[in-house]
């Protein structure tokens, strides 16, 4: 049996509300350029407690991002710009000593 395991977990996307087409109602949908921290922690603890009863103790956890660019259109001058959204994280645990 390995003496380090690691495990990532993925984020999920932060829902917002935005209006449906002519104003009628709103819908949830996903934004992409945020993340559902509150699912991401617990995912990050459910892990945690399921490496601990394997026999692991954590020994790091190491948010992971993406990074993203968008391009502004060309009659506004082209302009762009970047931004990093957290996807997850690598939670890496070694096996404690009997």
């Amino acid at each position: 049996m390995s003496e380090y395991k690691s495990v990532w977990v993925r984020a999920g996307r932060h829902m917002k509300e935005e209006k449906k087409l002519l104003g009628k109602g709103k819908k949830h949908i996903e934004d992409p350029k945020t993340a559902d921290l509150a699912d991401l922690s617990a995912q990050i603890e459910d892990a945690c407690n399921r490496l601990h009863e394997e026999g692991y103790d954590v020994i790091s956890i190491l948010p992971s991002v993406g990074g993203h660019s968008e391009r502004g259109a060309i009659n506004q001058g082209g302009y762009g710009f970047g931004y990093s959204v957290t996807d997850g994280a690598v939670i890496t645990a070694r096996r404690r000593a009997l």
